[in-house]
Order: C-alpha cells, then structure tokens, then sequence
C-alpha cells in the first residue's frame, strides 16, 4: 500500500492509464486499462466526497465511485452547531478552504449563492391534536444560534452533494458516475471493482474500501455483515417530498390572532417539528421558498392508494396543517411523494481489516433530532485520522471506530425513541427532547471550549456511562408517567424527577420553563465568525 503518493498522483493515474483504441474518435468510449489507488469510496454524496477530498488532499490516490450521477434528490438536510463546527474543522485541518463557507448562513449567502439552503436558527415544536384547533401552550422553541449570520442551516441536497463532489473532482479525486459496476476481492485481499460508465469502462485495484453507500448497503452486503435492525427500539416510516405554496408557521400563527413576540427567533428559521397523535412532520424552509416536508409515522403503511392521498388524509386531520398545505404542490422530485417502510437498519459492524462505513451507511435511525450530518462529519474526521495512518497501524483503530459507531447508532436509538413513546402528550414528548439538548448542548460545550477533545469525543454522549444510565432510568420514569395515563400530577413528577436527573448536563436551563417555552441560549449563542473565512471564499 502507498501512503506516501504526492497530491496529483491521482491526475497521472488518471492520464496514464485511459488509452483510446488506435481507430477511436472523439466521442468514442475511452478503454481504461487496471488503476491502482490507494482507497475505492463507493458512493458520491457529501459524505464520500468529503472523505475523498480529504484523503486525495493528503496525499492517497483515491478513486470514487457511484452507481447514479449528480444532481440527485436527497433527504437529510438538516444541519447543527455540532455538525457546522466539524466541518470547519476538517476544512481547516486539511485545507479545503471551499468549505467553510458552508459553515454559517451568512458566509453562504455571500461565497456561494449559487448553492440552495435555508438559515435554521434552531428547533420549533408546535403539538397538535386531531380535529382541534392549534393550542397556543403547545409551543416549544430551542435556540442554536443568536444571529441570522451565524444559522446553521438547511442543506439541498441536490445542490450541495453535487457542490461536495466537484470540490473532490478539483482535488484529484479519480470519479466515476452513473456506473455499473462489480465488486470482488482477489487472493491477495486486495479489492476488485471493475464496471462501465456511460463513455468508458474500469478495473480498480485497492487494498481497502469504505462504503458510502448509504441504504444500499453495497460492501456490507457483499461480506454479509449481519443485519440486527430488528434490535433498534424505534419504529418509524416516511412519506415525503419538496413543496412549494406552504405559508409559514409564524402567518398561519399570526393568522390565528397567536402571538410571536415571545419566539427567540423566528419560527421558520428552524428545523420545525409538528407532533401529531402517532408521529411528527418536519419542515425545513429554503431560501428559493420551497420547503422540505415529511410525515414519520408511527406505524408502516400499507400501499393500498396513492402517497398524495395518504398525505392529504393526515394533513386534513389537523386543523392547522390542512389551512399549510390546501394549496400547496410538490416540487421535488419529479416523481412526487416517496413513501417508505421502515426506515430503521443497522448492521453488526462498521468496519474491518481492509473496509469501512460511513455512520449513515453501519445504520441509520431517524430524522428526529438531526443527527445524521453530524454523525457522518464526526465519522469522516475519525476515520480520515485512521486511513492517514500507516497500513499496520489501522487494525485496532478500524475495531474501535466499529464499535464506536455502533454504540453511537444505538444510543441514538434511546433517544429517539423515546418521543415516540411519549406521543401523543406533547408535554412528555417536549420533555423528553431535553434529554437529547442535554446531550447535545454538552457535546458542543466541548467542542467550543476544547479543540483538543473534539477528535476524541464520543457522539452525543455515548461513552459517558452516568449519562447512560441516567437515559435508562429516565425511560424508565417515562414509562411509569405513560402507564400511569399520564395524568397532570404523573407529568408534573415525571418532569421534577427530569429536571433533577439532568441537571449535571443541563448547562442552559432546560425544563426551567413550563410550556410554552423559549430557550434562547445554547452553546454557539457567542460563537464568532471565522476570521478570514471571507477571504477563502
């Protein structure tokens, strides 16, 4: 293996080793001949093409790989403090200045309006019950950022994948798009990826392949890695799509004579969570006024009529989303609404001796609290650390990130879950929410605090083992709360007993409001601009 290569290695791979036949003409197939690199990334989103960028910058020749070609729809979009933080901490740290303005709102306004997304100022929660009016009290608001400049924000994916995987074509990324190709491992353990794209075909030789894959799953599925989805707790499916024509939440509030002045920041600047009786909606708002939008269900439906009929028969059921969505039409993807099973995997492992997966692709668990591109920034850094490292030197580390992983997936599992639990009492269902802003309002603590702990931490708290504990007994309580009928005084000391169990992470207040309730400080509140990130833009 060549841990050494210089950075435009992959330039001359690529040079020497596409050959026209003698007869060819220009727009003939090229014949490519065997490439060798030093890592195969199977699939081309944000994820793959981080990681691609930043092992190409460091010196590997690395090839990337996709069955489908950019742009292309995708879910996902939501980002966080935690999740912006390390992305300019990996632009930083390998040089990749084109991303950090990728980082806050204000910077991506001005460097790359060229790119899609939406200022998320935080978290809105707002509970419904069906065929009642909305009730003003069922108000929940957690601030991420103190400033529209200094938002997280909503990714489309369409725009920014594809932004991702020009990013590693112009970092000497070999990139193979809309392929078909196959998978195989030779007697030496080497891996074999041989294919055809639309203009040529390929043989790649490698010794290790991290698989990006997503869902698909492609490298886990060709070594068998044993699916134990069946242990996750939670149990939900989608039905979504882009929308245009939404009004939103804070007219439809103005509207209903409800004040707003009490809101830390406005409303639909945020990731926006309607709590329904057996699951929630989300809705995330882009600056081009389209909105992603999608219902998680409790329960998996049967297909029995069209996805526009089953949207429409829950949205009709609540007085508030029926008054959004009367005029509203879908506007991504061309086919219309997409409607899942469950959407709840996971896999025994994460990695091997010669292979590894991204966290979206080891498991994935729910777009409940915007875990997934943090969660797959944080598995970049820490896997980037260990393929930079010598070949020898990687068994115990790939062990570690396996299991790391896999504990982080079904921590998250905990947390999730447990809101489904709570439903349809939005005041548990808010309750409950403070376990995971504890755990994440500590994790980014860290991170704003300690740069030299952040390539260490565990996600959202995993390997903290009174925090584990404190999350089981918490569920624990839940439980006694729901089994009890939730009566006032059982949510009343349900939310006492919270509020004291959590307090040796609850850096900000959670729980000190009854609802509605506003949070307006969280851990990025002060953070400041990057300097000079302007400039690298």
């Amino acid at each position: 293996m060549h841990n050494e290569v210089p950075a435009n290695l992959a330039v001359c791979h690529k040079l020497k080793n596409q050959r026209r036949s003698p007869n060819a003409g220009p727009t003939d197939p090229i014949v490519s001949m065997p490439q060798t690199h030093d890592i195969l990334i199977l699939g081309s989103g944000f994820g793959g093409s981080l990681l691609a960028t930043i092992l190409s910058n460091s010196g590997m020749s690395v090839a990337l790989v996709d069955r489908q070609s950019h742009p292309r729809f995708a879910i996902g979009e939501s980002s966080t403090p935690l999740a912006d933080q390390t992305l300019a901490d990996l632009a930083t740290n390998y040089h990749i200045p084109e991303l950090l303005p990728l980082t806050k709102y204000g910077l991506w306004r001005q460097a790359r309006p060229q790119l899609t997304c939406g200022p998320k100022r935080g978290f809105s929660y707002f509970g419904h019950q069906a065929g009642v009016p909305f009730d003003p009290d069922q108000q929940l608001l957690v601030s991420a950022s103190d400033t529209g400049d200094l938002a997280d924000t909503h990714w489309l994916r369409s725009d920014v994948d594809h932004f991702f995987f020009q990013i590693a074509q112009q970092y000497n990324v070999d990139t193979f798009t809309k392929t078909a190709y196959q998978l195989t491992l030779n007697n030496d353990r080497h891996w074999i990826c041989e294919g055809t794209t639309p203009r040529d075909t390929f043989h790649i030789n490698t010794p290790f392949v991290v698989d990006a894959t997503g869902a698909s799953g492609e490298v886990m599925n060709f070594l068998q890695i044993p699916d134990l989805s069946h242990e996750l707790l939670t149990s939900s499916s989608a039905l979504f799509a882009h929308f245009k024509n939404v009004p939103k939440v804070a007219k439809v509030l103005t509207d209903q004579n409800i004040s707003l002045s009490q809101h830390p920041f406005p409303c639909d600047a945020a990731a926006v969570h309607h709590v329904l009786s057996d699951g929630w909606m989300w809705q995330l708002r882009f600056d081009d006024d389209s909105v992603s939008c999608g219902i998680m269900s409790c329960d998996t439906p049967t297909p029995t009529f069209p996805n526009s009929h089953r949207w429409t028969e829950i949205t009709d059921c609540y007085p508030f989303l029926k008054t959004q969505f009367t005029s509203a039409s879908t506007v991504r993807p061309d086919s219309g609404l997409i409607a899942t099973a469950r959407i709840q995997r996971l896999r025994r492992h994460a990695a091997g001796n010669n292979w590894a997966a991204l966290p979206s692709t080891a498991g994935f668990i729910d777009p409940l609290h915007s875990t997934g591109i943090s969660h797959t920034l944080i598995g970049i850094r820490r896997l980037a650390n260990i393929l930079l490292q010598p070949s020898p030197s990687r068994t115990t580390a790939l062990t570690d990130y396996s299991q790391q992983i896999i504990a982080e997936l079904r921590h998250i599992d905990r947390l999730v879950e447990g809101c489904y639990a709570a439903l349809p009492n939005f005041r548990l269902f808010s309750n409950w929410c403070m376990v995971y802003f504890a755990a994440v309002t500590s994790d980014e603590r860290v991170i704003f605090d300690n740069s030299a702990e952040r390539t260490s931490q565990s996600f959202l708290r995993t390997t903290d083992i009174p925090f584990r504990k404190f999350v089981s007994s918490a569920r624990h309580q839940l439980q006694l709360c729901i089994n009890s009928g939730a009566t006032p005084s059982a949510c009343d000391h349900f939310e006492t007993w919270l509020r004291t169990g959590i307090s040796p992470w609850n850096q900000f207040g959670f729980l000190s409001q009854p609802l509605p309730a506003n949070y307006h400080a969280t851990p990025s509140r002060n953070a400041p601009a990057d300097d000079g990130a302007d400039d690298m833009a």
